[in-house]
């Protein structure tokens, strides 16, 4: 399958994917959430994200106690057959596991007993564990929760990351909460499909500005399908990502060999 839009004409590119070498928020491990259903669904994603130059992806299965409530115990058996299902194939992209956890009171307990999916990289010549993270999207979290989560992920030495910081309804008018997060040490990601217009002109518009400000230390692809494959792809003529991935910051460069 294609990776451009059918109906776009391909502009001059000025975005090169492979220096970010990792995406680091996927779902790409087969029917454990609303990502991949399949494991040939997962390997044409990962397929397509290698033609776009990146070598590694770390996937990211939600863990949601209404929705996902997946455990450590039940992801790694899954991740190790989609581990099966590369090394079979004329593959060579590494994967890492990790997941995307919901901040709720249930997240705070998986902190306290310390039993995270962390994601392993480089920044700055400083190593870090960073820890993915969501929001719910109708509702702002309480204040305390957040500011307990961010407190108590520093105390075991890891690195709160926000993901898609852009997707919040509630932060379009209002900020300040990302502030909070960025005073208590916490980094930020966007997605490439909101970039993309996917998620109409408000969240574009916060994405492109958290970037502008330098908040965003990651661009990912949150691949749930081909469709946001495909996002990264448009991207590549879109001189925000090239502004940003030519900052000199060193956090945009991903998770560089771990």
């Amino acid at each position: 399958m294609p990776l451009t839009w059918p109906w776009r004409r391909r502009k001059k590119a000025l975005v090169d994917f492979s220096h970010l070498v990792w995406d680091i928020h996927s779902h790409v491990v087969p029917g454990v959430d609303d990502g991949a259903k399949s494991v040939e669904e997962a390997l044409e994603m990962l397929e397509n994200m290698a033609r776009l130059g990146y070598r590694g992806m770390v996937v990211t299965p939600h863990i949601m106690a209404d929705l996902y409530p997946n455990t450590r115990a039940e992801l790694e058996p899954a991740f190790a057959k989609l581990q099966e299902a590369v090394a079979t194939s004329p593959l060579t992209m590494k994967l890492s596991l990790a997941a995307e956890y919901h901040l709720d009171q249930e997240f705070l307990e998986l902190i306290q007993r310390d039993e995270l999916l962390s994601i392993p990289c480089q920044m700055g010549g400083n190593p870090h564990r960073l820890v993915l993270m969501e929001f719910g999207f109708h509702q702002a979290p309480p204040e305390d929760m957040v500011k307990e989560a961010c407190f108590q992920l520093q105390t075991l030495g890891y690195t709160p990351l926000l993901a898609h910081c852009e997707r919040y309804p509630y932060l379009h008018d209002d900020a300040s909460l990302l502030d909070m997060w960025r005073e208590r040490g916490g980094w930020m990601s966007v997605n490439a499909a909101s970039l993309a217009g996917a998620y109409g002109p408000e969240t574009q518009a916060m994405a492109e500005s958290c970037m502008r400000k330098g908040w965003v230390a990651f661009l990912c692809s949150d691949a749930h399908g081909m469709r946001h494959v495909r996002a990264l792809d448009s991207l590549r003529a879109n001189e925000h990502v090239a502004k940003w991935m030519n900052s000199g910051s060193p956090m945009h460069l991903g998770l560089g060999e771990h």
